[in-house]
């Protein structure tokens, strides 16, 4: 009470002031609350950005060397290989010339497949001479074999440090199970140190900072971007002080007065780790500007309060009380916000900074939800372009089968069939065709699978639609159904197999439906269930039906939820897989 009759007892000038303190304090104080929470939630923003670029970038890498593994363990079966190294001296000469041309050959595709291969070489003791994909050089001499045996000895990353290099070397025999001097042959892909800078620099974006990429035992290490010798020992220190089960991990170092933020991720096939570092002024620096400003013109309003206090009343009071709506808009995550002052004073800065903070924000989800999406095409497009090599090795067997007991009409059937085959499916100007055309490949396809399995599989047709070519749909996407049924449901079929296609009109659910059925193996109801439960999980994942998984989820990009694939039991015992797509796409979102 007695505080409440001093006020009264106040003049005009000291209430102005009072009720100045008491309405401005609280706003300051909810304000610096709210500019709390946003910048912990750029804090965590940044962060995540981080981490998903590193999981990515590393991920690309793993499949890449992947891929390259398995080229080389290819390479080790290939039989110009073997005769070259254990058989060249009994060989006529012409016939061992050809068979280097042939290993010169697959080297440049080795080379080519690749933006990480520099050079890939064959050394071969029995001929003496260093295949390379356009030339031989001289052999490598015994010391150099004999180092490269003893690198890979106890090895466990498939890439070694050679010689300044960094090589993916395949000896035969492995040094690891038997030793012998000198082996049979050395396979090596020089892996180009330009190409993996790029590939850092695609890590590191435009975020300033740096990246960089080393070997556990830390014989190697590559960087990008602005690097410091004392900042990578610190961070190079620190990831192999981790434990040995922790593959992945971020934080906050601290080097000369200047904080940055780290994230590692570990290979476990490549025995490597990536790293990330931001420095925290790149990120956070505005809101800690902004915090400083803050707090200076808080300081600024209290000493103009004394002199100025129906003028602040109405020059700030109003500004911060807009200012205090457009945080809590920003806390309930709405970040369409943008305030404007129509006066030339400090609060046009102030508006102007939380514009900008808040354009920020949010270009940092933007670039988030892009980065998953862009995953996302990436895992479609090379699911949609793979070829599978069983195919592709038994369709040329036929082909060679057919040539050599001169059946010139299938010959011609075939190779006709194979080349339309090959031109749908290596063509990438357009993502999309028209009903016909995918269904024009499929039957191409079909009439190639026939051929190889006339004895076995029978094949029946029914195509009743009248869209084939008034709608666009993605392309590739009728033959994976196919092609699963010849290699799961009819793989072991000996004979009086049957496969029925169909591309039908439904006019009661306005809907066109691609479905292949077979008299495969029967399939129990849990099994169908654990496909149905497979076609509904967020991502692809790894699983014999991912070729229909693929299938169902380009279909639900385009359509929506509404369409995709289906699995039921067929009439015929097997299982029956049928593709639902709407019959007007206009009434969907247009083409």
């Amino acid at each position: 009470m007695k505080v409440f009759s001093a006020l009264k007892n106040l003049k005009i000038f000291p209430k102005l002031i009072v009720l100045f303190l008491i309405t401005i304090i609280p706003s300051l104080i909810v304000t610096l609350q709210l500019f709390r929470f946003g910048a912990e939630s750029v804090r965590k923003e940044i962060w995540s950005s981080m981490e998903n670029r590193v999981h990515f970038n590393i991920g690309s890498l793993e499949a890449e060397m992947e891929r390259l593994i398995r080229l080389h363990t290819q390479y080790a079966l290939d039989i110009d290989i073997a005769k070259l190294s254990s058989m060249s001296t009994i060989l006529p000469y012409y016939d061992v010339m050809q068979m280097q041309k042939r290993v010169q050959n697959k080297l440049w595709i080795l080379e080519t497949s690749s933006l990480y291969v520099r050079q890939a070489e064959l050394y071969i003791p029995q001929i003496s001479k260093t295949l390379l994909s356009g030339k031989d050089i001289a052999p490598m001499t015994d010391s150099e074999v004999k180092e490269l045996q003893r690198l890979k000895i106890g090895q466990l990353s498939p890439l070694v440090y050679w010689h300044g290099k960094v090589i993916l070397s395949t000896i035969y025999p492995d040094p690891n199970l038997y030793t012998v001097s000198p082996p049979l042959y050395i396979l090596q892909s020089e892996l180009d140190q330009f190409g993996m800078k790029n590939y850092l620099h695609r890590t590191l974006g435009d975020s300033g900072g740096g990246t960089m990429l080393f070997s556990d035992n830390e014989d190697w290490r590559l960087g990008a971007g602005n690097l410091s010798n004392g900042l990578n020992e610190m961070i190079i220190s620190y990831v192999m002080e981790q434990p040995g089960d922790h593959l992945s991990g971020r934080s906050v170092m601290t080097l000369d007065g200047y904080s940055y933020y780290i994230v590692y991720e570990r290979s476990e096939l490549l025995n490597m780790t990536l790293t990330l570092f931001i420095p925290e002024e790149n990120v956070m620096g505005p809101m800690h500007r902004y915090r400083s400003l803050f707090s200076s013109l808080f300081a600024i309003a209290l000493i103009a309060v004394v002199g100025f206090s129906y003028w602040i009343f109405r020059s700030i009071h109003s500004p911060i009380r807009r200012m205090v709506q457009a945080f809590r808009t920003v806390e309930k995550g709405e970040l369409n916000v943008s305030i404007s002052h129509g006066n030339q004073d400090e609060f046009q800065y102030l508006y102007g900074q939380f514009n900008l903070m808040v354009s920020r924000l949010r270009q940092s989800v933007q670039d988030i939800y892009q980065s998953q999406i862009m995953a996302q095409q990436l895992e479609l497009k090379q699911l949609q372009s793979q070829i599978n090599p069983h195919f592709l090795y038994n369709t040329y067997y036929m082909v060679h089968r057919m040539a050599r007991m001169h059946d010139l009409d299938n010959l011609e059937r075939a190779t006709q069939h194979l080349g339309d085959y090959f031109i749908y499916i290596t063509r990438n100007a357009s993502n999309e065709a028209t009903i016909g055309q995918e269904w024009k490949h499929t039957l191409s396809y079909l009439e190639i699978q026939q051929m190889r399995f006339q004895n076995r599989i029978a094949a029946t047709l029914v195509c009743q639609t009248a869209y084939l070519e008034d709608i666009r749909i993605p392309r590739l996407i009728f033959q994976p159904l196919v092609e699963n049924a010849y290699q799961h449901g009819l793989n072991n079929v000996i004979e009086n197999g049957k496969i029925i296609l169909s591309l039908v009109d439904d006019k009661d659910s306005q809907s066109i439906i691609f479905s292949v059925e077979n008299n495969g193996e029967v399939l129990s109801t849990e099994t169908i269930d654990n496909i149905l439960r497979q076609l509904d999980q967020p991502s692809l994942g790894s699983s014999d039906h991912t070729g229909l998984i693929n299938v169902h989820k380009r279909i639900r990009l385009k359509f929506g939820e509404s369409w995709g694939v289906n699995v039921t039991a067929g009439a015929m015992g097997g299982l029956k897989v049928s593709l639902h797509l709407p019959a007007d796409w206009n009434s969907n979102g247009g083409k």
